[in-house]
């Protein structure tokens, strides 16, 4: 990799890493030890599959428990949804209704987050996560899926297409993080400064939370007293999974984005306060092939603020990636 994409590659670990492992209050571990997964979002899950008809399915990997909705339809081609920090498969749900008739739908809580079994002496780096995904690919012998990822899921999604293509039909990364862009967001300058905000602990700080990244206040009011409970709780073992993050950045010999060969597709909210929309910019400098489009009024979360129009774009993607071999998509950038 030259020295310009390894920088672009960097960026993000390079601003953020030390300042906030150095000021951030480090998580206590005998909290971060006995806890101990409770919510309500599998209650949700089982009300929507009325409708999706998606069922939860688990197995071990690493010898933990991996849980995942699958379900649409069988004969349709494979989907595969990688949620953000701090969240879970349930972010999903929204989306489902406009993509379970047409397409196969896997929906894991990635390892120790949601119903995904927890542990405090594992590891959680995105190299870590990348893995396991793949054993888990392997393990339930999956065709080739087109892979989404939120956030976070962003980095691994990207990460898992670089180092698994003959796993992946397409990769979308979804406001995704790993890279930094040209402007720092609020959360960014946080970070550097040695506060989370994705990281709660208290009501007001889930309000906080949801109204940065979503633009749509009146449904982050409406989630909070619902969410606050799970974020609450689990603050210690999201610091925990936080500092993973940092301390173990992805391997510079293993392939990365800009090793990126499959089609691609660059989703990005235009009013995202976490990671900011020219993050995508940089994302499409790696990955040159890649689709790059820009949602007005939308934040972090497309799939939650414009489910049917993130469904539309997705589908239309797909159709195209279906003619498309490896690095022959035309590269379109625009604002919807």
């Amino acid at each position: 990799m030259s020295d310009i994409l390894n920088s672009l590659e960097r960026g993000f670990i390079d601003a953020v890493a030390p300042a906030y492992l150095a000021r951030a209050k480090a998580p206590c571990p005998e909290r971060v030890g006995s806890w101990r997964y409770q919510s309500f979002m599998p209650l949700l899950h089982r009300l929507h599959g009325t409708l999706t008809g998606l069922r939860s399915r688990h197995c071990l990997i690493e010898g933990r428990r991996l849980v995942w909705l699958q379900g649409g339809n069988p004969a349709g081609e494979p989907v595969l949804l990688l949620h953000g920090f701090g969240a879970s498969k349930e972010n999903w749900l929204p989306l489902l209704p406009f993509l379970a008739r047409r397409y196969q739908l896997f929906i894991p809580d990635l390892p120790g987050w949601g119903e995904s079994q927890f542990c405090a002496e594992t590891l959680y780096g995105l190299d870590h996560q990348v893995a396991r995904l793949a054993e888990w690919a392997q393990q339930r012998q999956l065709p080739p899926l087109h892979v989404v990822g939120s956030s976070m899921g962003g980095g691994i999604a990207g990460l898992f297409a670089a180092r698994h293509p003959e796993r992946v039909r397409s990769v979308t990364l979804m406001n995704a993080a790993g890279v930094a862009g040209n402007t720092t967001t609020r959360f960014e300058r946080g970070l550097q400064q040695g506060r989370n905000g994705l990281i709660a602990h208290n009501l007001k700080g889930v309000l906080d939370l949801l109204t940065s990244v979503m633009e749509n206040r009146a449904l982050a009011l409406l989630m909070a007293p619902a969410m606050y409970w799970e974020m609450v709780s689990r603050r210690h073992v999201n610091e925990h999974m936080f500092r993973h993050l940092l301390q173990h950045e992805p391997a510079p010999e293993l392939p990365t984005f800009a090793a990126i060969s499959v089609p691609a597709f660059i989703l990005w909210g235009e009013q995202d306060q976490v990671l900011h929309v020219s993050c995508g910019d940089t994302f499409k400098t790696l990955i040159p092939h890649a689709q790059f489009k820009r949602l007005r009024g939308v934040g972090h979360l497309p799939m939650v603020e414009r489910p049917r129009v993130t469904a539309r774009l997705l589908r239309r993607f797909w159709r195209e990636s279906r003619g498309a071999g490896r690095l022959d998509i035309a590269a379109a950038s625009d604002v919807l």
